[in-house]
């Protein structure tokens, strides 16, 4: 397409402020409604139609990644109504904002794969910096001419209307006063005409914000360099002698190799350990020192690419000694997670479990997956496929999480009576969402009296009413919960003590 042919910079920026003015109507309608839900799925929509429109209609020079990118991000909006988890809606909103800033990487012609982890990273920094700073830049920075737009002949007019406005408005109350007083029903009909000051400033405030965020978003993808600058590149190595970089190396190794040598029947020991060690309990056992091992192992990973990066490697004997000291050290950490996951199965097995022991096992999993495709790629010498395959088993680890319900995975485990403690009733039917519901009543049958007793009463308490406060905050969870509640106990049938069966 020649340049000729191009629509001028002023008309697309002109487009762009009128999505964002639109998109920033929706979002004051839309998004002020907590807990978000179905709302954030249809603004999400509606911003992805923007910027699926904009692209064709000017024929933007976007990548071979911008569809399977927006089709990711329209997924991970409809996550918000499928599922009522707040954890899991914490994790789908961060990975909202990295496959939306991908997006618009996408949407100016970058490529996704074969790119750095710095490629996502400056990539997610760009985006959020075009959305906070872009719509001044949109509207002053010299985006739009203005006396294209405006005109000697329009700015007359425009100064006409506002001078007739002004002359009006005298005559206006004079003879709005006299109406009001000479008739009753014409009186009633401008009192009732009342403006609150207050709610108008608040939706003109949340207008402005959500529209110049979501103008100042979309002028970066559409209006940016095909390729920021810097973004893709990788960054020039500060050519580290192998000998120093290797020396770091080894010196981790050999730190690591003591610890687990020293550590081996403790790391592993599980229930022998503890039947042996004076005073020592299953949750002292299984808490000491799981984060701080899950920590070093997160940690290791930073570090192994900076080492990769920053260290010269000349000779095929450099090369191969430096996989090796690398290896070592994942085949390190791979035992620290597995010293890890078996404390925490040990620990679910006896306390039951909870939303931080599920996500911090996910996390492992994430882990464990991430360094095995370090060692396929980057210790073989093809570093440009990592980052995209690591994002790839993100979403992939995030999608598990949906299928599996971890509420309701939680509440199926800790209501099979195969742990030590007592049920946490407060924690399934008070804390947990409506994820959890259709578990707790299907097993409610196998509980005592009084668990079935504090059951029946929190979800009572929770999900009770017919149906949401507000419809922009609903999701299919917590609409299903409301829906089997009702069945279960009508509300024209409900005993004062609904928990007695």
């Amino acid at each position: 397409m020649t340049a000729a042919a191009l629509p001028s910079r002023t008309q697309l920026s002109l487009t762009v402020l009128a999505w964002g003015l639109g998109l920033g109507v929706l979002g004051d309608v839309m998004l002020r409604t907590a807990p978000w839900g179905l709302n954030l799925s249809l603004w999400i929509c509606g911003l992805m139609v923007a910027g699926v429109w904009l692209v064709r209609r000017y024929r933007l020079p976007v990548s071979a990644d911008f569809p399977w990118l927006a089709i990711s991000v329209v997924l991970c909006a409809i996550a918000f109504v499928r599922r009522d988890a707040r954890a899991l809606r914490l994790i789908d909103l961060a990975a909202l904002v990295g496959l939306l800033s991908l997006t618009a990487l996408a949407a100016q012609g970058g490529r996704i794969r074969l790119r750095g982890v710095s490629t996502y990273l400056v990539a997610t920094c760009l985006a959020c910096a075009h959305a906070w700073f872009g719509s001044p830049r949109l509207l002053f920075g010299g985006d739009i001419a203005w006396n294209e737009v405006q005109g000697p002949g329009r700015a007359q007019h425009l100064r006409s209307v506002v001078i007739g406005l002004a002359v009006a408005a005298p005559l206006l109350v004079v003879f709005g006063g006299l109406f009001v007083s000479a008739d009753a029903t014409f009186a009633d009909f401008v009192q009732s005409v009342h403006v609150n000051v207050t709610s108008l400033t608040q939706h003109v405030f949340f207008t402005a914000l959500i529209g110049g965020i979501t103008a100042g978003a979309l002028r970066g993808a559409c209006l940016s360099s095909p390729e920021p600058a810097g973004v893709g590149e990788r960054a020039t190595s500060p050519g580290l002698r192998f000998l120093s970089a290797a020396t770091a190396l080894g010196a981790l190794d050999l730190l690591f190799l003591i610890f687990v040598a020293l550590q081996m029947r403790w790391l592993f020991g599980g229930v022998a350990v503890i039947a042996e060690t004076a005073g020592l309990t299953v949750a002292e056992y299984a808490r000491r020192g799981f984060f701080e091992l899950v920590t070093a192992s997160a940690l290791v990973l930073p570090v192994l690419l900076v080492a990769d990066w920053a260290s010269l490697r000349e000779t095929a004997r450099e090369r191969q000694v430096f996989r090796a000291l690398a290896a070592l050290l994942v085949a390190m950490v791979g035992v620290l997670l597995a010293s890890a996951l078996q404390r925490m199965l040990l620990y679910v097995a006896t306390f039951g479990l909870t939303e931080l022991r599920l996500y911090t096992t996910a996390l492992m999993v994430w882990l464990a997956g991430v360094f095995a495709w370090f060692v396929w790629t980057v210790l073989r010498d093809r570093r440009t496929r990592f980052a995209f395959g690591a994002l790839a088993h993100a979403l992939a680890v995030l999608g598990a999480l949906h299928l599996a319900n971890p509420d309701a995975l939680i509440a199926r485990v800790n209501t099979s009576h195969v742990t030590a403690m007592p049920l946490d009733v407060a924690y399934l039917a008070g804390t947990l969402s409506a994820d959890a519901v259709p578990v707790l009543l299907d097993r409610l049958p196998q509980l005592t009296p009084e668990e079935q007793a504090s059951v029946a009463r929190h979800l009572l308490e929770r999900w009770g009413t017919a149906r949401p406060s507000d419809w922009r905050s609903w999701n299919w969870s917590a609409g299903r919960a409301r829906r089997l509640i009702a069945a279960r106990w009508p509300l024209g049938a409900r005993d004062p003590t609904p928990h007695r069966f």
